[in-house]
């Protein structure tokens, strides 16, 4: 039996999303595992070392297999399975890191995580990292970016990432990419980078993030965790965006989520994504060779992503394959005829028995199959439209704020409600201890009618607009994933509520359109650009009533849906409970504990960037984004915070989220100091690991020959 090649996987966090995995990848019983190295760095060293605090924790999984984990219920026929594992090593990483300034004898001063990421004085054999997974709520995003930026300039000055060219790329990434995971990963990196960083790393990084967190878990004590459900769709953002990166991405990912024994499909977000997706099938071509014949089996893939250092193979195969269907597609005949007519050069150098790796590569290997790129991949390098859609199209980000409200809503003490949320419970009369979050809060009529007016309208309006002035004509990445899950999406676009067609309906993506127009060439070209077409008029411009089809049965559906789920109607609100107002029948005062990542992720890292993109479109806010920016205003106030400008402080001319006092602590694009359009699209340029690509080329030119003659 040929056994999977070797692979180190690095969880960080020390969420139910690292649980599941220590016990699902740490089963060594399982064959797939085989030369899997799993390591965990956590602060939580409690929960992942043993009792005596030195051995890591084994964990059990109890995994609930439904019919189908797009339409997952209990009363459908569900099984059960185990999985019990531990990781090979577990790094207990603390709040003071050492300062490292050490370059002599390597190893002696690395902390746990530069550990962790290294290999060196780990006690397993892994090697370095090939994969390093970020497995934490989103607000934790950046303070563990910078710590892995920090981790990595460290180890790559004293040369312990391996230097080799031949190597592939170690990849950085988080299992849910909302709240602009690549923009952290910018400011990260740049923050962090040391004054002699030479503008190159010396082995390649690579960035990637999934759309959906692909579990519906939780853990209640150490050692055990529950597995609810699996997302059922695996979509995924890869930086830098090309074939060498789809594929090794995919390779990695394969074996961490297990698609191979579930049957799932690994599917790649942007430009290059499928035409479903709002791409232009690039990743579909490079796959296709892999799906043909003898060498589309697990163990010849397998031979062919690592005969050559992964990316190089990777990349000789996508652009073989690219070449194939071309011919196939001009010459009449079938793309998996021609794609089985001949293996790719490093598939038979794979097969031939050859061990060295310089007769791996073809003879005379043609330019074209070892550089060329699709127009796709040049147009967005860095994928920055793929990470983008995984911001755009998060759904706990709207679902969790507008419960949160619709929950925690007492007409009869309006006022001290409005400060701290504060509503009464019974626990005897309402049959248990907590407000449940979905069974009772999405139950509310407020709910649905939140969640469709911001999920189907406000977002649409930004997504129709941004994906207009960022993405090629005839791209749309960011609107063909919309709302999230394929179900709703599907019954939107019957309707008639698209993003084009909400764009469209309401005129604030002409408006964006215009705005943009004059800011660059003023407001007199936009009248001659815009001469005999017809013109939106002022008063049908705007967010207004009755622009999406049928909301009202969309809003009952949708608190209907939620509230009836039976894989989430027992999750508990997060709440502080008054225990001094307890009543002689068992009533207290409760009120949402806004430490949670209810809070926490989905305020800040979720509707303050739909606000602030809105406000960089040039939309009124008021006007435009009235749900989002009720919800926003309401909790803010009671995390005793400012994410936008309360009502009361709004004046003419002032910018409600720019000038808000607290929007540094958000991911709204003015957080980076972003406020136009063409800031953004300079901010997208910038590379997610902070190479000075373009500084090193002028030092070149700077040192050429001809710049010393002038």
């Amino acid at each position: 039996m040929a056994f999977p090649p070797p692979q180190t996987t690095l969880l960080i966090g020390g969420s139910n999303g690292t649980s599941t995995l220590c016990a699902i990848l740490g089963d060594k019983s399982n064959p797939a595992n085989a030369n899997h190295v799993l390591r965990v760095a956590t602060r939580s060293g409690h929960k992942y070392l043993d009792d005596n605090q030195a051995a890591p924790r084994v964990w059990r999984c109890t995994e609930k297999k439904h019919i189908s984990d797009v339409v997952a219920a209990d009363f459908l026929p569900t099984r059960l399975i185990t999985h019990v594992g531990a990781p090979d090593s577990v790094f207990v990483y603390g709040g003071d890191q050492q300062d490292n300034n050490d370059d002599d004898a390597a190893a002696a001063s690395l902390n746990p995580l530069e550990r962790a990421i290294s290999g060196v004085h780990a006690p397993d054999n892994g090697g370095s990292a090939d994969i390093i997974i970020l497995a934490c709520p989103v607000s934790a995003h950046f303070a563990l970016l910078r710590r892995i930026a920090k981790a990595m300039y460290i180890l790559d000055r004293k040369g312990l990432l391996g230097r080799s060219p031949a190597r592939p790329p170690i990849y950085i990434g988080s299992l849910y990419a909302a709240g602009g995971f690549d923009w952290m990963s910018r400011i990260a990196f740049l923050k962090e980078r040391p004054v002699d960083f030479d503008g190159a790393w010396k082995r390649s990084l690579g960035l990637f993030g999934l759309k959906a967190f692909p579990y519906l878990t939780k853990s209640l004590k150490a050692g055990e965790v529950t597995l609810h459900g699996r997302f059922p769709q695996l979509q995924v953002a890869v930086s830098p965006s090309n074939a060498g990166s789809r594929s090794r991405v995919k390779m990695l990912l394969d074996r961490v989520l297990q698609n191979n024994e579930t049957g799932k499909k690994l599917e790649f977000l942007g430009l290059s994504s499928n035409e479903m997706l709002g791409g232009d099938g690039t990743c579909e071509e490079e796959l296709q060779v892999m799906k043909e014949k003898d060498y589309t089996t697990a163990s010849s893939a397998v031979a062919a992503a690592n005969a050559y250092g992964g990316a190089k193979s990777a990349m000789i195969i996508a652009a073989q394959t690219h070449k194939q269907i071309k011919n196939a597609k001009e010459g009449g005949v079938s793309a998996s005829a021609a794609a089985a007519a001949t293996a790719p050069p490093i598939i038979m150098a794979a097969n031939s028995g050859h061990s060295s790796t310089k007769n791996l590569l073809p003879p005379k290997p043609a330019l074209d199959t070892l550089l060329t790129q699709s127009l796709a991949d040049r147009a967005d390098p860095l994928s920055s439209l793929a990470f983008l859609t995984c911001t755009l199209n998060s759904t706990n980000q709207i679902l969790h704020p507008c419960i949160l409200v619709a929950l925690f809503r007492d007409e009869a003490n309006p006022e001290r409600n409005e400060q701290d949320g504060t509503i009464s419970w019974n626990p005897t009369k309402e049959l248990t201890p907590l407000p449940r979050f979905y069974a009772d809060g999405a139950a509310k009529i407020e709910a649905g009618k939140l969640i469709t007016a911001i999920a189907g309208g406000e977002m649409y309006f930004v997504i129709d607009a941004l994906e207009r002035l960022l993405s090629p004509r005839g791209y749309d990445p960011i609107a063909a994933l919309h709302g999230g899950e394929p179900v709703g999406r599907k019954i939107m676009n019957v309707l008639g509520n698209s993003p084009h067609d909400l764009g469209s309906r309401s005129g604030l993506t002409n408006l964006a359109l215009k705005t943009e127009f004059a800011k660059l060439y003023g407001s007199e070209s936009v009248k001659e650009a815009t001469a005999g077409s017809a013109s939106d008029e002022e008063d049908t411009i705007g967010n207004r009533a009755g622009l999406i089809n049928r909301e009202k049965l969309l809003a009952w559906c949708m608190s209907t849906g939620l509230s009836r789920n039976s894989r989430l109607n027992a999750v508990l609100s997060p709440c502080i409970v008054d225990e001094s107002s307890r009543q002689e029948d068992g009533t207290i005062q409760i009120k949402p504990n806004t430490q949670t990542r209810f809070f926490t992720d989905d305020t800040q890292h979720g509707l303050c960037i739909v606000l602030g993109l809105a406000e960089l479109l040039g939309f009124d806010l008021e006007r435009d984004m009235p749900q989002a920016l009720y919800v926003v205003r309401r909790l803010q106030k009671w995390m005793k915070k400012e994410f936008v400008l309360p009502k009361e402080k709004v004046t003419a001319g002032s910018k409600i989220v720019s000038d808000a006092k607290d929007v540094s602590e958000t991911s709204a694009p003015q957080a980076f100091g972003v406020k136009t359009v063409q800031e953004l699209k300079r901010f997208l340029q910038l590379d997610v690991f902070s190479e000075t690509h373009e500084l090193n080329a002028e030092g070149v030119l700077k040192n050429s020959g001809l710049m010393a003659r002038l």
